[in-house]
């Protein structure tokens, strides 16, 4: 009889340990689950050592539960607003004055959030391929940055956006923001960077937060939104294309490289722990072109841009072109890219309900030198963005094709490439009096054997950087058949002969792939910009 009551003892103790057990899981459930869906959370741009763009509207968003009220508090300024049906609420901040004095952003809902150490100055984004990528540690300035004196870069913050690909819109995003020490600056875009150390040091009171969103080789189709990939007439050819490219895909040959890729990383992954030296026999399997491509049209647009929309920004670098310098893509490229502008403008202007985001300038970086066999199209690509200058509302260019000699595809002067970048936003954003730019051709005149060409010398005159006469100057009959010439020059012309072209008809500056050493500047030593008089289509050469 005892054993029997021990057994109904212990029978009912056992389950009323489990029904114990699973009241106090289930009071841990709620526990864990309610404070989540009350959480009142914050895009990740809002974070510690931030900065907020001056004089320009201020949206600052989020999630939280649905009908939550959410109050937002900076500098003695509070809104409220009350979060949406899908959780989203967003608020705007009066424009702020510059601050260099770190102050904190205050969300308060069901629970509180802080940022600390928010400054307030300029945000620039940087954009692009893989010159945009390229860090500090590869460039000039590398050791001139590791020698720098400590603190110099206080009022430079960083945030680099973290690599994601999608086939619509996401609003989160991968990233922090940094100060800018020198451990942090060595993986940074040097581009970015630069431009950023050199408009701090024409305006030390002016705090910059510099914003990178860039993947190597990239198209420009990569970067548009899903509208413009699916509508627009200028990417007519993209979706040709893009359903030729992917007529053969499959979902078992996607199968077969997804495991051929995992197991070269695999191999890769062993001889680098025994620290063996990787056999050239083994390659890397490459990516099928199709629905998982992650350069895909739209997907890095979709992933790395849209969610940085409605973040006020003071303006953008792009820095691309590499990918799309061959036959095709080049003659559509003008027409891509100001749709992308257009609509990348359209896009930030609709996410934060207020015309005054999308004012922001668009400067572009006109590609290097570059030797064949793929450079044949360069001077072409060169063209098109000088075109884009002027085809954009409020945009620029710089030229660089005297910062490398054509054989490197990432030039690593790009010290000088960031500053050039700065002049220009100086003169045309900033308003300031500085020369932004080389020798424009103004006029020509042809005179019997002579041509003679009056340039806009951007600054007192025109120079040959190393004395010698002129170089990448060619002359051409009404045959088209250009000839080296000899160019002498003036204080704001230069004139040109050939031998071989006694009655010229038209004429050529450094419109080659990789022209000889540049030496054609200005006194404020800005290269001259590239050019031609003839209108010879794309497909002739």
């Amino acid at each position: 009889m005892l054993n029997t009551i021990k057994r109904i003892h212990n029978h009912y103790l056992m389950k009323y340990k489990y029904n114990t057990l699973k009241i106090f899981l289930l009071f841990v459930s709620l526990a864990i689950c309610l404070p989540i869906q009350a959480q009142v959370t914050l895009h990740r741009l809002f974070s510690d050592h931030m900065v907020l763009q001056r004089e320009r509207p201020l949206p600052v968003w989020g999630k939280a539960s649905p009908g939550e009220k959410v109050s937002v508090t900076f500098n003695n300024e509070t809104k409220s607003t009350t979060a949406r049906a899908d959780g989203g609420w967003m608020v705007k901040l009066s424009p702020q004055k510059i601050s260099t004095i770190p102050q904190i952003l205050k969300v308060t809902g069901k629970n509180v959030l802080t940022v600390s150490d928010v400054l307030v100055g300029d945000v620039w984004l940087g954009t692009g391929q893989s010159n945009m990528d390229f860090s500090v540690s590869g460039t000039d300035g590398a050791e001139r940055v590791k020698k720098s004196a400590d603190g110099l870069y206080n009022g430079i913050r960083i945030f680099k956006v973290e690599q994601v690909v999608s086939d619509f819109p996401v609003d989160t995003l991968g990233g922090k923001w940094l100060e800018s020490t020198k451990e942090n600056i060595k993986g940074f875009s040097a581009t970015l960077f630069f431009f950023g150390e050199a408009l701090h040091e024409r305006q030390p009171g002016v705090p910059l937060g510099l914003i990178r969103s860039s993947v190597g080789a990239t198209n420009a189709f990569s970067w548009i939104p899903n509208e413009v990939r699916d509508e627009d007439p200028s990417t007519a050819y993209l979706r040709q294309w893009w359903s030729n490219a992917t007529s053969n895909w499959t979902p078992e040959r996607q199968a077969e490289r997804d495991l051929a890729n995992k197991e070269y990383i695999n191999k890769i992954a062993d001889y680098k722990s025994r620290k063996e030296k990787i056999p050239e026999t083994i390659k890397n399997p490459g990516e099928l072109v199709g629905p998982k491509y992650s350069r895909r049209p739209s997907a890095l647009y979709n992933g790395m841009i849209a969610p940085l929309q409605p973040f006020s920004i003071r303006g953008m670098i792009w820095y691309q072109g590499e990918w799309d310098a061959k036959r095709d893509w080049v003659k559509v490229y003008h027409d891509t890219f100001v749709a992308l502008a257009k609509s990348w403008r359209a896009n930030w202007v609709k996410a934060g309900k207020d015309a005054g985001l999308g004012k922001f300038p668009i400067y572009i970086v006109q590609l290097p030198s570059r030797i064949p066999g793929d450079g044949d199209f360069w001077p072409y690509m060169r063209e098109v963005q000088e075109r884009l200058a002027t085809s954009v509302p409020n945009s620029g260019f710089v030229t660089t094709l005297d910062l490398n000699d054509g054989t490197d595809l990432h030039p690593k002067e790009k010290t000088e490439i960031g500053r050039r970048l700065a002049r220009l936003a100086l003169a045309k954003e900033y308003k300031q009096e500085i020369v932004f730019c080389g020798p424009v051709l103004h006029s020509t005149k042809i005179e019997g054997n002579k041509v003679i060409l009056t340039f806009n010398p951007g600054a007192k005159e025109l120079k040959s950087s190393d004395g010698e006469p002129l170089r990448n100057f060619e002359l051409a009959a009404e045959d088209g058949h250009y000839y080296a010439a000899i160019a002498e020059i003036g204080k704001n012309k230069v004139v040109i002969t050939s031998k071989q072209v006694p009655k010229p008809a038209t004429i050529r500056y450094a419109w080659m792939p990789a022209p000889l050493k540049i030496n054609f500047f200005n006194t404020d030593g800005l290269p001259a910009r590239p050019f031609r008089t003839d209108t010879l289509p794309v497909s002739l050469k």
